[in-house]
């Protein structure tokens, strides 16, 4: 992941022109249409709370937002927040409607690691219908400056529903804004089943060491595919629920904890497993609250996207089902053992999770705006104050660390170029992010890439 930003430069400007808010009437009677139409107009800003710039006329009066036809602006009693609300959450509901149709008939995600996902995601659907149009009103109220109305996801997408029925979609599409508000669409689509998956798995792995270590049976659950949220709850409580209680640790398992000088070899080598695993657990929970949630409220709004292909391409090839494809071409096969010892391995091994526990850390560093591919703010704390992309170098390095017992001279040949891919997604990333201003500044303050002190 590149760096990003804890909070927005820009939150504390006041202008004139935010001194009055956009009253806003999409479809039926669009004087946010205004609104609209200087989004595409004003130059992309750096921050997301940066007043727009006046909109510059286009010929015949025509923009991607309001074409030269009468009707363009409000011809009479505006739009009510409920109305505006409204034609927000229907569009929101027709995205979640869609992507909902996707993840049941899509044949990539009758795959087991996404049941999880599949059982959720209805439920929270159904969360959104009965209370999505309370929090977009809400919203609606609280962040009612122009500013924010040139961000507003949503009304993109109302936009593009309009100019879909004018025949303009195409054009309207194009406009930076909106294009940032699908695209970010995609990644979000993209990832956050992922990770779901990724985020039980680990916790699985965590009970099922914690309970081996304790000498009882595991508990893995699996939701059968095509079950319902209840079917799937009441399944959950058969295996998993009565059983919770066995995953408190007692005074005796506590007491082996704080005393390292019982510990054996074997013990050494559990602990470090459970470490991995609940270093990844935290990464991944993380991840997957940054791509399920975008609001105003908790500052995380997308402010660009990843613009080119290439950008997209070497960052999917880290991700199933694309990684797949490096796996074949760039096969790290074992060679002969070339490390007996078994302290040797473990000490590899503590270094292993060591680095990846950075790594997560530089997860958690985001707060609640960490997503690949987007820059939602520049982000300098926690590793990120010593080098630009220290989750790439923790990765790579604990990787041939990982490998260094079974070494050969191919497995270090793949083992380059996988890494040369990460490499490729720092220099996309600095690409993209170096349009934003504050992300120049923040090179400046911190001028390693990769290497502290190197480069």
């Amino acid at each position: 992941m590149s760096a990003k930003s804890k909070t927005d430069a820009g939150s504390k400007k006041k202008k004139a022109a935010d001194a009055e808010p956009a009253a806003a009437s999409e479809p039926a009677a669009a004087s946010e249409d205004a609104a609209a139409e200087a989004a595409e107009e004003a130059p992309e800003r750096a921050t997301d709370d940066d007043a727009p710039s006046p909109p510059s006329p286009a010929p015949n009066g025509e923009t991607a937002y309001r074409g030269s036809k009468p009707g363009g602006r409000a011809q009479g009693k505006r739009a009510t927040i409920w109305q505006r609300a409204t034609y927000r959450w229907t569009a929101v509901t027709v995205v979640m409607a869609a992507l909902l149709i996707l993840y049941t008939y899509h044949p990539y995600y009758r795959n087991q690691q996404f049941t999880p996902f599949k059982t959720v995601f209805p439920p929270a659907f159904v969360v959104w219908l009965c209370f999505g149009l309370f929090y977009i009103k809400a919203t609606l109220e609280k962040f009612s400056e122009q500013r924010y109305t040139m961000r507003d996801g949503p009304l993109h997408l109302v936009m593009l529903a309009k100019a879909w029925q004018e025949k303009r979609f195409w054009r309207v599409a194009k406009n930076r804004r909106v294009r940032t508000t699908l695209l970010a669409i995609i990644v979000k689509g993209f990832f956050t089943p992922l990770m779901t998956g990724f985020f039980v798995g680990h916790l699985n792995s965590i009970s099922r060491a914690w309970l081996n270590h304790k000498h009882l049976p595991s508990m893995d659950f699996k939701v059968p595919n095509g079950a319902s949220i209840f079917t799937s709850l009441e399944m959950w409580w058969s295996h998993v629920g009565v059983r919770l209680g066995d995953l408190i640790p007692s005074g005796h398992d506590l007491a082996g904890l704080v005393q390292p000088w019982t510990w054996t070899q074997a013990d050494v080598s559990w602990g470090l497993g459970l470490s991995y695993d609940l270093i990844f657990a935290v990464d991944c929970g993380w991840a997957l609250f940054g791509y399920a949630s975008e609001s105003r409220w908790l500052g995380n709004k997308t402010r660009s996207v990843e613009p080119t292909a290439f950008g997209w391409a070497v960052c999917l090839a880290c991700y199933p089902p694309f990684n797949n494809v490096l796996g074949t071409y760039l096969p790290l096969e074992n060679g002969p053992q070339h490390i007996q010892s078994e302290v040797t391995h473990l000490y590899l091994r503590g270094a292993v999770v060591f680095l990846f526990a950075i790594y997560a850390a530089a997860t958690v560093s985001f707060g609640f705006k960490f997503s690949n591919l987007t820059n939602r703010g520049i982000v300098s704390r926690g590793p990120y104050r010593f080098v630009r992309h220290p989750a790439y170098l923790c990765k790579c390095t604990a990787w041939w660390l990982e490998h260094i017992p079974t070494m050969t001279i191919t497995k270090a040949f793949f083992l380059t170029l996988l890494c040369g891919v990460y490499a490729l997604r720092a220099w996309t990333e600095e690409r993209h992010l170096g349009m934003d201003p504050e992300y120049r500044a923040y090179k400046k303050k911190t001028p390693w890439v990769i290497f502290p002190g190197v480069y």
